[in-house]
């Protein structure tokens, strides 16, 4: 087990827990800090800190952003973040609202195509009023549409599959420029499995800071080979388990080894992205 979880979903995107059992199950497992990185949304993050604070874990604020490469997404972590700011809070509203109005259109997609679900359905499994493709792909499954999730995504929802529905595509190097405008730290999510590291100098030149060379869809050689980069391009690494829950099939929590000294580099990190925002603002 690690002491470290730096990739945390809750009720607040599409996880199953809400941030306080996500913490109080952190603290049952010996972690020292979490980081709740919901999908465009920062909503559970205070109710996480208070949770933190009663409990003795570090509960570090924490968002991942859906980008796009061509038709594929690419996420973009983004650590220590201003969730306060009214500006950012702004810029979220308008990712969640092109969410909400493109899964709505997916939802009639799926009625036209003989499987029917009802918006309430959806609302009832996303009770922080967040509704994903992830909860779609529940509901098909829960239905019979769908032997798994997997499925759903596989032949119903992914690009090409006839459910799917194009979305506004968002820059990866804006959502970066972003990120750094709010003092966030922004770092690459899960790189092997957007298999795009050509991006990775653009990036770093757009104000990259990290890479997730931690997670649990990378085995040993995706490790070295991204530890490798990150020190090429003087990234700080992260890593965390992408929970989504506490039960079930999925990763769970503290269960994908990050070092102890991620925590120190990543704060070391932050001081000079506050520091240049703080420059550039006066400036």
């Amino acid at each position: 087990m690690s002491k470290l979880d730096l990739h945390v979903h809750t009720v607040y995107s599409d996880g199953a827990c809400t941030p306080e059992e996500v913490v109080q199950a952190a603290r049952k497992q010996g972690l020292i800090a979490i980081s709740i990185t919901d999908h465009d949304s920062v909503g559970g993050v205070a109710e996480a800190q208070r949770a933190g604070q009663r409990l003795g874990v570090e509960v570090i604020p924490g968002v991942e952003m859906s980008t796009d490469v061509g038709r594929d997404e690419f996420h973009i972590l983004g650590y220590y973040v201003d969730v306060g700011h009214p500006e950012f809070r702004a810029e979220l509203a308008r990712f969640q609202e092109y969410r909400r109005e493109r899964n709505q259109q997916l939802v009639v997609q799926l009625g036209e195509l003989g499987m029917p679900i009802a918006w309430g359905e959806l609302e009832e499994i996303a009770p922080r009023g967040f509704v994903g493709r992830l909860h779609i792909a529940r509901v098909m499954e829960a239905h019979g549409y769908v032997g798994s999730i997997g499925e759903a995504f596989e032949e119903w929802l992914n690009p090409g599959q006839p459910a799917h529905v194009e979305k506004v595509p968002v820059s990866p190097f804006a959502m970066v420029r972003l990120l750094r405008a709010f003092s966030g730290v922004p770092v690459i999510a899960h790189p092997a499995l957007s298999q795009r590291d050509d991006l990775i100098p653009s990036l770093v030149e757009a104000g990259l800071e990290g890479i997730e060379v931690y997670h649990r869809a990378h085995d040993r050689a995706a490790v070295r080979h991204y530890r490798r980069l990150a020190q090429d391009y003087d990234l700080v690494m992260t890593g965390g388990t992408d929970c989504h829950g506490l039960g079930g099939a999925g990763p769970k929590l503290g269960t994908v080894e990050v070092p102890d000294g991620v925590l120190p580099r990543l704060k070391a990190r932050v001081k000079r992205v506050h520091m240049e925002t703080a420059s550039s603002r006066s400036g």
